[in-house]
């Protein structure tokens, strides 16, 4: 017969295994729900392509669900930086940290597992598919081989709401839509993956200045009510300070200026050497 103090044991046991159990499950929960904002601090990146090197021991930090925006002319680095960041690109040296763990040589799939999501310049749809099935590919990163049904209709739902022109067309070709349009559907679909960390990289290119408006304000939201750290790589530098908690500014794969977003946008002689206003 089991002793009274084994047969407690084995509860505790069954009890720590049932918790790790519900535990495993909430991690896998439906799209809807909105993960923890994260901090991202690049330290020493080294990175380049072939004999060129691009990034030379850049470090630069932004605190969880802020936007940092990342400035200069170019070729002085900043969409390197992005794609290093988010494992497009390998990195030579240096480390890349969320929330205090080194991403640094990680593919891309693995850090979009782990909450990092790149919106490359170019509104890079997949023309040939519909608006929804573009937003599709976002819940391929999540965890589990067939997330609910459940699950899939609410993360479509929650950009329809976000983005109602995308809902009116989602079942248009993604190639039929504007500029603007596109430039929404792919921060859209980087957003289906539930992302802690976003990395934009010239959201407002090619943009009319009425949707670029509508997409930097966009951006802002993200921030301050979804708690999203976002990473801003934008030539409209003006219009970057404008929404940032802080800038960066690089020149030729080095940091040459860190500061608050103001303190960047008031300084004469940074502004007329770097940002072109």
């Amino acid at each position: 017969m089991s002793s009274p103090a084994a047969n407690q044991g084995d509860a505790e046991q069954e009890g720590r295994e049932q918790e790790g159990r519900e535990q495993e499950g909430r991690e896998q929960e439906g799209a809807g729900r909105k993960s923890a904002a994260a901090s991202l601090v690049v330290e020493d990146l080294v990175a380049g392509y072939g004999g060129v090197l691009a990034l030379d021991k850049v470090t630069i930090t932004a605190e969880a669900g802020t936007i940092t925006a990342v400035l200069g002319a170019n070729g002085a680095g900043k969409t390197t930086l992005l794609r290093a960041v988010s494992g497009m690109v390998r990195p030579r040296g240096g480390r890349v940290l969320l929330d205090g763990t080194n991403r640094a040589g990680r593919g891309p799939e693995d850090l979009v597992r782990a909450g990092i999501a790149h919106v490359p310049e170019g509104q890079g749809v997949i023309a040939e598919l519909t608006v929804e099935e573009n937003l599709r590919i976002g819940m391929m990163s999540w965890p589990g081989l067939a997330p609910r049904r459940a699950d899939r209709a609410a993360a479509l739902a929650e950009q329809y709401e976000r983005f109602a022109v995308l809902a009116d067309r989602r079942r248009k070709l993604a190639g039929t839509l504007s500029g603007g349009e596109r430039q929404m559907l792919v921060i859209a679909r980087a957003l289906v993956s539930r992302p802690r960390v976003l990395l934009l990289d010239e959201p407002s290119l090619g943009l009319a200045p009425r949707i670029m408006t509508q997409v930097m304000d966009m951006v802002v939201r993200l921030s301050r009510e979804n708690g999203i750290t976002i990473v801003l790589v934008e030539q409209n530098a003006r219009a970057a300070l404008a929404i940032a908690d802080r800038g960066v500014v690089l020149n030729l794969g080095r940091v040459v200026a860190s500061a608050e977003a103001q303190t960047l946008a008031s300084d004469v002689a940074l502004r007329h050497h770097y940002l072109g206003f």
